[in-house]
C-alpha cells in the first residue's frame, strides 16, 4: 500500500512499534578515512531483511550518523582554517508544503543568529535519485544543510554545545507547534556529528547521499539503522538514527516514561515540545539529549541511568555500583524494551542491551576497528586481524571512548561511572525511611464508622472475600511483604 494511515478508526500513532537492524563501526586510532564509509555500506547491505519494504520497493527508513568530516567541510566551505569543535552542521527536513520553505529557513537562521553563529554555507544536501525505484522518489524529503562556526565568545566546546542545544529548542518550539511548518524537522544540529536518513532501504543509503560516496569524505565513526515498521505508518522523520542514538526494538514502558519526564520537566520549570506522531525511539533520543546537555550528564552515564541493568538482586555488583544504580532509580524511570541501543556523540560510541536481552548485538574487534552489529559477519574482516568476537548480554554494554583511545566492557564501564561520584553518600542523603518521618500532631477527626457493621459486612464493604485472604492478606501477614498475584474476575455468571 502507498497510502498514509489516517488518525481515524483503530489506528493510533502512540502504539507504533518497529523492529530493526542497528550497528556501529569506529576506527580505534581516531583517524578519519573514507574506508569507514565503505565498511558501513557493507554492513547496511548485509541486513536488507531487517528493514521493511512496501510492495513497490519503498523502504520503511534507513540512515547513518557520522562524525563531521573536517577535510570535507573545509573543502566545501573554502575555509582551510576550520577546526574540529569550532564549527557545526545542521540538517533539516523542510515543511511538506513548498510554499512555507522560506518561513522555515527564516526560523532556522534566526535561531542560529540569536546564538551568535556565523553561517558559512547553506545548501541542499545533494542526492542521486536514480538509485531509487520510481515509487520511492516521491516519499523522500529534501534535506537543507547549514554549516556555521562558533562565536569567539564561546570559551569551550561545552558552551558551544549548550548554544547549539538552545538553538535546537528554539527551532523545535516553532516547528512542532505551527501547523504551517508541519514537516520541519531537525535531523541533527551538532558540532560533532550529522545524520542523513530517509524512506530508504539499507542498501540505498550510501549511493543516495552523494556526500557519502565522495572520496574526500573521511570519518572515524559511523552508526546506522534500518527500520522495519511493524503495523506502523513509515515516515522519513521517524527513520533512524536520531541525534544521539539508534534503537532496535520497542519500549513497553514508553507511556510511563513520558508521564515521568513531563512531571520531572515541570518540577524543573522546563517545557517538553514533542513532534507530532513521535515514536518511542524518538522520545528516548529527545530525553537522552536533555539529560546530556541540560542536566550535564556524560553520554554513557545518561544511557545507563535511563536503561539500567537488573541490579536489585545481583550480588556480583560492588557496593559502589549498586549505590550508583539505586541513586539513578530515585529520579529516572527505567526504559524497558526489548531494546538494543546504539549511541554516539562523535567522541564516544557504544552499544547497550536492556535488562531483558531480547535483541541481538554481536561485536568484533580488530587491529584497527571496533564494530557492533545486529548480526555477526555484517562486515568482512581479515581473520588474521581479528582480536576478539563476542556478544552483548542482557543489561550489558560495550563502548569506545576516543578521548582515551580505549574500549570499555560492562563491568569496566559500571565501575568507572561509579568512581566518579560518592554515590553511597548521595543515596544515604536522599533516602527517607518511614521511621524517620516526624509524627503528625493533629486532633483526630470524627470517625465515620460507629461500629454498626458486623465483621462479615465490613469485608463486603471493603470488597474482601475468601480469595483476598488466601492470596493477598494471609501471605502479607505471614511474610511482611506485598504478595504478587493476578486479579481474578469474581462476578457471578449471568442468568440465562
Amino acid at each position: 500500500m502507498n497510502t498514509s494511515a489516517t488518525e481515524s478508526g483503530l489506528y493510533d500513532r502512540t502504539l507504533d512499534k518497529s523492529s530493526c537492524g542497528v550497528g556501529f563501526i569506529t576506527r580505534k586510532d581516531g583517524i578519519q578515512t573514507h574506508d569507514v564509509l565503505l565498511r558501513g555500506h557493507e554492513a547496511l547491505c548485509a541486513v536488507p531483511h531487517r528493514g521493511g519494504m512496501s510492495a513497490e520497493g519503498v523502504g520503511d527508513g534507513a540512515g547513518v550518523c557520522v562524525d563531521l568530516s573536517v577535510p570535507f567541510f573545509r573543502t566545501l566551505t573554502g575555509q582551510d582554517a576550520l577546526e574540529p569543535g569550532r564549527f557545526g552542521v545542521g540538517n533539516f527536513f523542510l515543511p511538506t508544503d513548498v510554499a512555507f520553505h522560506g518561513d522555515a529557513e527564516a526560523v532556522i537562521e534566526r535561531a542560529l543568529a540569536e546564538q551568535g553563529f556565523d553561517v558559512l554555507l547553506e545548501r541542499d544536501v545533494p542526492v542521486d535519485a536514480t538509485v531509487l525505484r520510481p515509487a520511492a522518489i516521491r516519499h523522500q524529503l529534501p534535506i537543507r544543510q547549514w554549516v556555521f562556526t562558533a562565536p569567539d565568545a564561546c570559551a569551550d566546546e561545552a558552551e558551544f554545545d549548550r548554544r547549539i542545544h538552545d538553538a535546537l529548542l528554539a527551532i523545535e518550539a516553532v516547528a512542532y507547534t505551527q501547523p504551517d511548518l508541519a514537516g520541519l524537522y531537525p535531523l541533527s544540529l551538532s558540532a560533532r556529528t550529522q545524520v542523513l536518513k530517509g524512506r530508504l532501504n539499507s542498501n540505498e543509503v550510501m549511493p543516495y547521499f552523494r556526500d557519502l560516496v565522495d572520496p574526500a569524505h573521511a570519518i572515524h565513526t559511523l552508526y546506522f539503522h534500518t527500520r522495519f515498521s511493524t503495523n506502523t505508518d513509515p515516515h522519513p522523520t521517524m527513520a533512524q538514527p536520531f541525534r544521539l542514538m539508534a534503537h532496535n526494538g520497542e519500549l513497553n514502558t514508553d507511556k510511563k516514561n513520558r508521564l515521568s519526564e513531563t512531571a520531572l520537566a515541570r518540577a524543573r520549570n522546563r517545557e517538553i515540545v514533542r513532534p507530532h506522531g513521535q515514536s518511542d525511539s524518538c522520545r528516548l533520543d529527545q530525553t537522552l539529549q536533555s539529560r546530556v546537555v541540560e542536566d550535564g550528564l556524560d553520554l554513557v552515564t545518561a544511557v545507563v541511568s535511563m536503561m539500567p541493568p537488573a541490579w536489585e538482586n545481583d550480588s556480583t555488583l560492588s557496593p559502589e555500583v549498586r549505590a550508583m544504580l539505586e541513586y539513578f532509580s530515585l529520579y529516572e524511570e527505567k526504559n524497558d524494551g526489548p531494546a538494543a541501543l546504539i549511541f554516539g556523540d562523535g567522541t564516544v560510541v557504544g552499544a547497550r542491551l536492556d535488562r531483558l536481552g531480547l535483541r541481538p548485538l554481536r561485536s568484533v574487534e580488530t587491529d584497527e576497528y571496533l564494530c557492533v552489529t545486529s548480526e555477526a559477519g555484517q562486515i568482512d574482516f581479515d581473520p588474521a586481524t581479528v582480536l576478539h568476537r563476542g556478544r552483548i548480554e542482557a543489561g550489558g554494554m560495550l563502548y569506545f571512548d576516543h578521548r582515551e583511545g580505549r574500549s570499555y566492557s560492562t563491568d569496566e564501564a559500571l565501575e568507572l561511572l561509579a568512581s566518579r561520584n560518592d554515590y553511597p553518600t548521595l543515596v544515604a542523603e536522599a533516602r527517607r525511611t518511614i521511621e524517620a518521618l516526624p509524627e503528625v500532631e493533629a486532633e483526630p477527626g470524627p470517625l465515620r464508622y460507629n461500629g454498626d457493621l458486623e465483621r462479615t459486612q465490613r469485608y463486603v464493604a471493603y470488597s474482601h472475600n475468601q480469595e483476598s485472604f488466601k492470596f493477598m492478606m494471609d501471605p502479607m501477614l505471614a511474610s511482611g511483604q506485598e504478595k504478587i498475584s493476578a486479579m481474578g474476575y469474581g462476578n457471578a455468571i449471568n442468568a440465562l
